[in-house]
């Protein structure tokens, strides 16, 4: 899995790079940048096959939220801010706890569907990850969102302002409480989390092998180990696989089956026999 992870960061650094690449210069500029906006899940949607969102609903189904920990910018810049803070602290290093699910999420969820049904898409265009991206890249390319706010009546400024204003309040939250921003605002990885939830393979924790260190919880950007209970929430697992990499017992695994204890914990005693 130490593997997987690493192809996962690499994956990632390279969508981010080819997306601001599409966003600025314009996704003609390399078959990198085309392809990294063709895989954005809202793009995807909004066109006529909507070919990547279908693959992506599949591949959740499948293995879990891996659209957040790779192909997703704003996840990336939320990570990238991450790396940050621990490099600046390495005396204090950040520590995660398991923390309950909210239900801002959900609310945040019904006023996207909400606006995007009734036509409010101003609202979409602001708090989705993509067109965040695409409202911060305005600062360097204005044309790439002025026919979008002009149709609104709104200056593009506003929305760059938008864009920008959001990019920092990720990567302070991100700096603070981790990946909170796509477990509890983001609209997408909300719909991802119920699909993930019921996902063919999940984060599982070898209850016989782990040792209770705390060490998985600790590094959990999404808050959702609770070692005490050897519990990982799928839902808002992102699937960065820090926790299968960092766990000393190798009692953390990406699997299909789920982990039940191996070592009876009571046996019943045979009745004696008349004699």
């Amino acid at each position: 899995m130490k593997h997987l992870r690493i192809l996962r960061i690499i994956l990632a650094i390279l969508f981010l790079v080819a997306s601001v690449a599409a966003l600025i210069w314009g996704s003609d500029v390399h078959p990198a940048a085309a392809v990294a906006e063709r895989s954005q899940i809202l793009p995807s949607a909004l066109s006529v096959t909507a070919g990547a969102a279908l693959v992506w609903l599949v591949i959740t189904f499948l293995f879990g939220r891996f659209y957040c920990s790779t192909v997703c910018p704003v996840g990336t810049l939320s990570d990238l801010s991450l790396r940050l803070r621990r490099l600046l602290s390495r005396r204090s290093p950040l520590k995660f706890a398991y923390r309950h699910p909210s239900r801002i999420g959900k609310h945040v969820l019904w006023i996207y569907l909400a606006c995007v049904v009734i036509g409010v898409v101003g609202v979409p265009f602001l708090i989705e990850p993509w067109n965040i991206m695409r409202n911060a890249a305005a600062t360097v390319r204005p044309d790439a969102v002025h026919s979008t706010w002009t149709m609104l009546g709104v200056s593009a400024i506003a929305g760059m302002v938008g864009g920008l204003v959001a990019l920092a309040l990720i990567v302070v939250s991100s700096l603070i409480w981790g990946r909170r921003f796509c477990t509890d605002i983001c609209p997408l990885g909300t719909m991802m989390g119920y699909v993930s939830n019921y996902s063919l393979y999940h984060i599982e924790i070898d209850r016989d092998c782990c040792s209770s260190c705390g060490i998985c919880e600790q590094v959990c950007r999404a808050s959702c180990i609770k070692v005490v209970s050897r519990y990982v929430d799928n839902a808002r697992c992102i699937r960065c696989l820090d926790c299968l990499t960092a766990c000393p017992d190798g009692a953390i695994h990406l699997q299909i089956n789920r982990n039940r204890p191996a070592t009876p914990l009571m046996m019943r005693k045979k009745a004696n026999k008349p004699t």
